[in-house]
């Protein structure tokens, strides 16, 4: 826009000034949906009270508003039914749910009266309490709180009624427990009425007696209240004569006669103009007018311009676009401002006070110490006397005791005589309960006070708050210790094992060592050392926080509790050692252990957002604030035996500046921090300040600027600065935002936000829980809605494409104060039609709104949303609980009562969460296939089809079938033949407590055929009875569980087919169950079961079996897993272990399993499915290099009884590179067989046992092992992998045994995985990832580096994409760029499918010789970084390549290589023991050496110079082919092709 247009455009502003302010007045009108109502069910609605938001007067709406066809009063304690109005009298009646009748009688819940409504109690009201405790304060003699006169009829009244049985008593009990309360309460300064502290049991109000004062049965039961009828208007009058409603509109809540045509106006229904001159907020009405003001000057002016002007003013915007950013921003902030209430303590003018001391004035406090029983929460009485009383003389609490202006810091000027520079930590009304102290000028208060490092006075005031006089002083009462450690917060550590214990304390380290005295329950105890925090004024940004609201907050501490159990209880105390050797200690807590990641037991989590703090003994003007809180509060400790974990989303104590809030709120929730784990987000009343780095410039901090949130509790964030984190608990995975930080893609925190839900392993933690303050994503709170966006600008915009990516279960956010669920949603869109029961996939996220914890609560907008399903305007709190993998139970519980208002379940397998939704998954190769097929038109489609057949033939060819699924087993038919009979012994195996057994059967039938086979079938029931429900039974008796091997009936029985009978050795392994072997006619297609023998067992089938190690995260950390019967309700698993010869010790473990439904499909999910137990982890820690250690596998029954596997060894990793001889053997493709001959031997995976045995030989030469891909061949027969890892013990058990996932255990369609065919038998990576530990971010994604030595192994996952751009391939590159060549000189690339180069048969038909699509991405990162070797499995032979790059050979040596490689060496390693694959008779120029047959390869590294590769053949275990690399250090250096960037004549 040009000068001149600019000054065009102002001028026409400044010509509108006169007329803007009322026809923005005129045109202002409600929204349309805002329709009100003339009567709520049978009941007349009368102005002051409305139907809904905008309707009646808006200091009556925030109390009374009409639900579901009922009258409704909401108060701090809760939501109750207008039963009746009586519109002349201006009195109404409520009815309370819980409170108690002559009928009936039960628990109750409190009950308060806001000092600030406009409602106030009728005098004729009678409260009486019932079932009261006899050291009740009610019955103190010296507070006069019961009627002891005419109150005592009443009581033998209540106690007549058959109902008291509710409570506990018996008819006519004595009425020593009965109260008529009369506390002299002064009518219309609010009435609390709180039964926990009164220590009674249930109340009821009475209204009137009818007559009937004899007959309680008659009475009339009810809460009667009177309001204030002074704000009826001549305008509210005009527009009911005009046959309109009363009502408001706007921000400013200012006056509109609401129509019933749907035209809603700011005088009446008939357009005579009569007009508003007042508002209902006068002082927001002035903010609001000038907001109005500049807004119309700009739209008009905009309307009066020319159009090249107007598009001018579009194109750029300049100053008037801000100040309309500006002007909007404001609105939303005076709105939020509007809902959150005020902080109590800013509303006294401390820095205006005083001095009017009175000699006639006095104030007591008593007792003068408190603690003396170690408690840290103490009552103190009060008494104060004052000459000239008035109703606004207040009694302020001050701490430290001297409050004087002598402690003011001297950068705040004395402005005028004495004056007080920090305000109370809470303060109460002198009249508060003393109706008679405006007459005679004397007092009594009891208030709660807590342990907060410092001595107190309490101060009596006059002049109210605006102009306080300070008018006496009490004595000084102090805590024995003040210094005492106080009011302890869990919280989740860095690690699932590792919890942290946060607490204030006055001792500085140059005072006390501060540490925690813990360990498991009853057992031996150990200490932990603490970090100390503090900080001081100068670190807050503003007033209040650095003025008046400062307090010295003491010092901080916390301390990390590693290595837990899962799930055990530990105990702690916090001590502080002084430096004269004396301890202090605080009492004794206790808490229990998180669960293992993905452990699959009961879990209950709590998470709500905004509760702050209450005073329990009603100062700060109780309910005004955060009315809610106290009652969240109570009902969580009530619930606390039935909660693992809390989740406080932001907008903790609302102490907006004022620093003695945070002890407060610490120690009101101290029951609950101290003993379950109390997390933390932040909020804006957290974070918020202008110019301190939060992404909103509001004051909601009130000068904290988050520096209170980040001291006083722990979070294991990578920067408290920066409040993102993650944490996983069992089976959730939880990601927490900051919406105090920019979330935006691009930021730092899109980026963590989108890494915390791609790296969750699913099939282990399938509960995906994103928490945030602010409503990212979905809320119908009004002020949101006037803003169009139904969430936080910007909001969801960006991160709706997350959630929807990775399947974010539940999105939950606070801020908002009210509850309020949508259905699962994706764009606006709900894609569920289902409300409280959903099944199977989600589709998207639910969003849910559980800000309604204790701040004062929001409205709603009066527009339905399609996606809103619920929502509730009350105090409450949500809960969630996964049973197991497959359920979850979402609850919303009001904090009144405790009870559910709302709940849903999902229920769904590990396949559910694979599905794919819309923008959930990539496009699939397949669907490029599709597009291509279309494209090339019908001819190009039957090329490639042809094309691609013919290489999945190949491939199917070359792997052979699994045996198992040769057996038609659900054609069985039952054919049992009483001549015939199958005799097996032993009948208990494993006595000598081998794992391991050769079993003889004796076998007769009278009819014999060659095709007659013994099946082995553990569990040995396997009748038709064990089959699925949803298996129907389609025929005659049949069998739906595969046997877990079989062998020919005349195998080594030649004469069978003659004489029937036979005899066969075959060798079991302990798996978790017991056996029987069953005879079989009619061969593998058509089997009929002839019979079946007695049971046989291992003498222990729960057993822990079958170890394997595996490098952990750390090179000085040794991973364990293994497999038993033993699940955590049973047994507490656990491994002893130590260096050899040395003490040994015990580290906890974590316990996975999984059902059928987590299987994808057949036969997995059928008859290859096998319960596979628990598979327990350990994590051996802190190893000495090369040390060798012994270790054995425990669990611990819960009668005490240890049950022990046998004792094992291994020696711990080298360090980083140490220069020793490092030897590593890697192959792929092994697979398992059966020693005993059992299923056809050799015609699945031939080489497995003589590779197996090699490896056995050759042990004390073997360091550690890869098997890269296509473990065992189970394709969906979930036995299996037992059978593999007994195989493999003796290797396993000893070495670490690395494993790389290959597309026999992942691949499945429509499961994620990068190849849509079936090979898994759809397992879907569920075995593999479960039955071994690889030390990758997340198991569902198996890639992951390990380094050994001067090794660095990068493992990549061929079964996900791995192309550039992907996720993998930005770990393949980090893996490759983040070594350290001069240490780890041996980089070794390893996958399954071959990335590199490959002669075989089916590669060279497509052209390709490698995996399609294969080294285009990779190789450069090959070359770029130097890679050593890239070695594969998936094709079953063994070929080695010259060093290569990008098909060109770029050195002619064969077998000794010295210096610069130039390229890197390509190794196929895939003859581990499947059936071979066929070589190309093409002979191409890169190949150097071919073996069709089984083997493997072994890496010798001698020292940082010098690397020996050999291939051998697993038959004889002898050296085949070699090469030898011998080179230094600046050999890796040297630059050769594209392995060095770029350089210029100015570089």
């Amino acid at each position: 826009m040009s000068f001149s247009t600019d000054s065009w455009l102002l001028a026409h502003m400044l010509l509108f000034l006169p007329l803007l302010h009322p026809l923005f007045a005129a045109t202002h009108t409600t929204p349309r949906n805002a329709t009100c109502h003339n009567t709520c069910g049978t009941l007349p609605v009368k102005f002051p009270f409305g139907t809904g938001f905008g309707c009646g007067h808006p200091d009556f709406s925030r109390y009374i508003r009409c639900s579901s066809g009922t009258l409704q009063f909401s108060t701090g304690t809760g939501v109750y039914t207008i039963s009746s109005i009586d519109y002349p009298t201006n009195t109404l009646i409520l009815t309370d749910p819980l409170m108690s009748n002559c009928s009936s009688m039960q628990n109750s819940g409190s009950f308060s009266l806001d000092r600030s409504s406009p409602f106030s109690l009728v005098t004729d009201d009678t409260f009486v309490l019932l079932g009261c405790s006899t050291t009740s304060p009610v019955f103190d003699q010296n507070e006069e709180l019961c009627n002891r006169g005419s109150g005592l009829h009443i009581c033998r009244g209540m106690y007549s009624c058959k109902g008291v049985t509710g409570i506990g008593l018996a008819p006519n009990a004595p009425i020593s427990t009965c109260c008529v309360y009369d506390p002299q309460i002064v009518l219309g300064s609010g009435f609390m009425l709180d039964l926990p502290k009164l220590q009674c049991s249930s109340y009821t109000a009475i209204y009137g007696y009818g007559g009937y004062e004899g007959d309680p049965m008659k009475w009339q039961y009810g809460i009667s209240l009177k309001y204030n009828d002074s704000y009826y208007s001549e305008a509210c009058r005009n527009c009911e004569d005009s046959g309109g409603l009363c009502g408001f509109a706007g921000l400013n809540e200012s006056f509109a006669c609401v129509c019933r045509n749907g035209v809603n106006t700011p005088n009446n229904c008939f357009g005579r103009g009569y007009a508003w001159s007042g508002t209902w907020r006068p002082k927001i009405q002035i903010k609001m007018s000038v907001g109005g003001f500049v807004l119309s000057c700009i739209m008009i002016s905009l309307c009066f311009s020319p159009f090249l002007i107007l598009q001018q003013t579009f194109g750029s915007m300049r100053a008037f676009g801000l100040i309309l950013l500006g002007i909007l921003g404001a609105i939303a902030s005076l709105k939020g401002a509007i809902s959150d209430g005020v902080q109590p303590l800013s509303r006294i003018a401390i820095h205006k006070a005083v001095l009017a001391l009175d000699d006639r004035a006095y104030i007591k406090a008593s007792p003068p110490v408190l603690g003396l029983k170690g408690l840290n929460s103490e009552w103190v009485t009060l008494e104060y006397s004052i000459s000239n009383p008035s109703i606004d003389d207040w009694v302020g609490v001050f701490s430290p005791a001297n409050f004087s202006s002598s402690i003011c810091p001297p950068e705040t000027p004395r402005a005028y005589p004495p004056f007080l520079c920090t305000a109370p930590i809470k303060y109460q009304y002198a009249n508060y309960r003393n109706p008679k102290y405006e007459n005679t000028g004397n007092g009594s208060l009891r208030l709660q006070v807590i342990n907060q490092r410092s001595d107190f006075t309490f101060a009596l005031f006059s002049s109210g708050f605006l102009t306080p006089k300070l008018v006496a002083v009490s004595n000084i009462v102090a805590f024995a210790n003040p210094n005492a450690p106080v009011y302890p917060r869990l919280a989740q550590g860095k690690a699932w094992n590792e919890m942290t214990v946060t607490w204030t304390s006055g001792y500085g380290i140059d005072e006390a060592e501060p540490f925690v005295e813990w360990g498991p329950r009853g057992r031996e105890q150990s200490r932990s050392p603490a970090g100390t925090l503090t900080f001081d004024r100068s670190s807050m940004c503003g007033a209040p926080a650095r003025t008046v609201g400062w307090r010295d907050p003491g010092f901080v501490h916390t301390s990390f509790l590693k290595e837990l159990w899962p799930n055990s209880e530990y105990t702690y105390k916090l001590g502080h050692r002084l430096f004269n050797g004396t301890y202090i200690w605080s009492q004794m807590y206790q808490f229990r252990a998180s669960p293992y990641p993905g452990q699959n037991s009961v879990q209950r989590v709590v998470i709500y957002g905004d509760m702050g703090k209450d005073e329990a003994d009603g100062s700060n003007e109780y309910n005004n604030f955060q009315r809610g809180s106290l009652n969240t509060t109570k009902q969580i400790i009530r619930d606390l035996k039935d909660i693992d974990i809390v989740f406080h989303i932001g907008d903790i104590c609302y102490a907006n500046g004022y620093l003695s809030q945070w002890d407060q709120f610490t120690a009101q929730i101290e029951p609950i921090a101290s003993t379950v784990p109390y997390m933390i987000a932040s909020g804006n009343h957290e974070r918020d300040w202008p110019g301190t780095g939060s992404f909103y410039g509001k004051m909601d901090s009130g000068g904290e600027c988050g520096v209170l949130a980040e001291t006083m509790f722990y979070a294991p964030t990578e920067n408290r600065a920066k409040f993102w984190y993650a944490t996983d608990y069992g089976m959730f995975r939880f990601c927490i935002a900051d919406t105090e930080h920019d979330w935006r893609e691009g930021t730092e925190q899109y980026n963590f936000i989108e890494h915390c839900l791609a790296s969750v392993d699913r099939q282990k933690q399938p509960w995906l829980i994103f928490l945030a303050h602010r409503v990212l994503g979905y809320s119908s709170c009004d002020y949101y809605a006037m803003e169009g966006t139904s969430a936080e600008p910007m909001g969801r915009e960006s991160l709706q494409k997350l959630w929807q990516q990775y399947k974010v279960d539940i999105a939950m956010f606070g801020h908002v104060h009210n509850y309020e669920r949508t259905c699962p949603v994706y764009q606006n869109t709900c894609t569920n039609k289902e409300k409280n029961y959903y099944k199977g996939p989600l589709n998207e996220t639910i969003h849910v709104v559980a800000g309604g914890a204790g701040a004062s609560l929001s409205n709603f907008s009066t527009v339905q949303t399609q996606w809103s399903i619920f929502r509730d305007y009350d105090y409450g709190f949500t809960k969630l609980t996964a049973f197991d993998h497959s359920n979850l139970l979402f609850e919303y519980k009001k904090s009144r009562d405790g009870n559910v208002y709302d709940s849903f379940r999902i229920s769904r397998d590990y396949r559910d969460i694979l599905a794919c939704t819309v923008d959930s998954c990539p496009i699939s190769d397949c669907q490029i296939i599709l597009w291509i097929f279309f494209e090339m038109r019908i001819l190009g489609s039957i090329f490639l089809a042809i094309f691609w057949a013919f290489g999945s033939l190949e491939r199917a060819r070359s792997h052979g079938d699994q045996p198992l699924s040769r057996i038609a087993i659900e054609r069985a038919l039952v054919a049992l033949d009483n001549r015939a009979y199958v005799k097996a012994s032993p009948s208990v195996l494993g006595l000598m407590g081998q794992n391991t057994e050769w079993v003889t059967i004796e076998y007769s039938v009278p009819n014999p055929t060659i095709d007659d086979w013994i099946g082995v079938f553990s569990p040995a029931n396997f009748s038709a009875s064990t089959c699925l429900s949803e298996n129907p039974r389609v025929g005659p008796p049949f069998l739906c569980t595969a046997p877990i091997k079989y062998q020919y009936a005349n195998y080594t029985s030649p004469k069978y087919k003659d004489s029937g009978k036979g005899l066969l050795k075959l060798q079991l392994i302990n798996q978790r169950s017991d056996f029987s072997f069953a005879l079989f006619s009619g061969g593998l297609s058509n089997p009929k079961l002839v019979a079946v023998s007695n049971v046989i067992a291992f003498s222990n089938p729960k057993a822990p079996v079958y170890p394997r190690l595996a490098q952990g995260k750390m090179w000085n950390e040794m991973t364990v897993t293994w497999t038993s019967g033993y699940g955590l309700n049973e047994a507490e698993p656990f491994v002893e272990w130590g260096a050899k010869g040395g003490e040994q010790k015990r580290s906890p473990v974590g316990t996975l399993t999984f059902d059928r439904r987590s299987m994808c499909d057949a036969p997995a999910r059928t008859v290859g499915w096998r319960d596979p137990g628990f598979i327990h982890t350990s994590f051996l820690k802190g190893l000495w290099p090369n040390a060798v250690y012994t270790y054995k596998l425990g669990h611990r029954l819960f009668n005490g009884t240890v049950i022990w596997s046998s004792p094992y060894q291994f020696r711990a990793s080298p360090y980083p590179g140490q220069n020793s001889q490092q030897r590593v053997v890697i192959f792929g493709d092994m697979g398992k067989d059966e020693a005993d001959g059992s299923n056809e031997y050799n015609n699945f995976q031939r080489g497995s046992l003589n590779t197996t045995k090699q490896l056995i030989r050759d042990l004390d030469n073997i360091d550690i092992i890869f098997h890269i891909g296509d473990i065992c061949y189970a394709n969906g027969y979930l036995s299996q992998w037992d059978q593999f890892t007994a195989q493999v013990e003796p290797i396993a058990s000893t070495i670490p045994y690395m494993v790389a996932s290959g597309n026999h255990e992942r691949d499945w369609p429509g499961t994620g995985s990068f190849y849509g065919n079936m090979d898994s038998g759809g397992e879907c990576g569920v075995l593999a990832e479960t039955m071994f530990y690889v030390p990758a971010e997340n198991r569902a994604k198996f890639w992951y580096a390990t380094d050994y030595g001067m090794f660095r192994f990068c493992i990549a996952d061929t079964e996900h994409d791995w192309r550039e751009g992907t996720e993998q391939y930005n770990f393949i590159e980090h893996c490759l760029a983040s070594v350290d060549r001069q240490k780890q000189p041996w980089l070794i690339f390893l996958a399954h499918r071959v990335l590199g180069y490959s002669s075989a048969d089916w590669y060279a038909a497509e052209g390709s010789f490698e995996e399609p699509m294969g080294r285009e991405s990779l190789q450069k990162l090959w070359q770029k970084y130097k890679v050593d070797i890239a070695l594969y499995g998936h094709v079953h032979n063994y070929e080695r390549t010259c060093p290569i790059y990008q098909n060109i050979c770029t050195n002619q040596e064969k077998h000794k290589y010295k210096g610069t490689l130039n390229g890197t060496i390509h190794v196929v390693a895939g003859g581990g023991g499947a059936s071979l694959a066929e070589f190309t008779p093409l002979q191409t120029t890169w190949s150097i050496f071919k073996d069709y047959d089984y083997g493997f390869v072994k890496l010798t590294a001698f020292d940082h110079s010098n690397l020996l590769f050999e291939y051998k053949k697993s038959r004889d275990g002898k050296v085949y082919d070699s090469f030898t690399i011998s080179r230094d250090y600046r050999d890796i250096l040297a630059c050769t092709v594209d392995s060095c960037p770029s350089t210029t004549l100015a570089s």
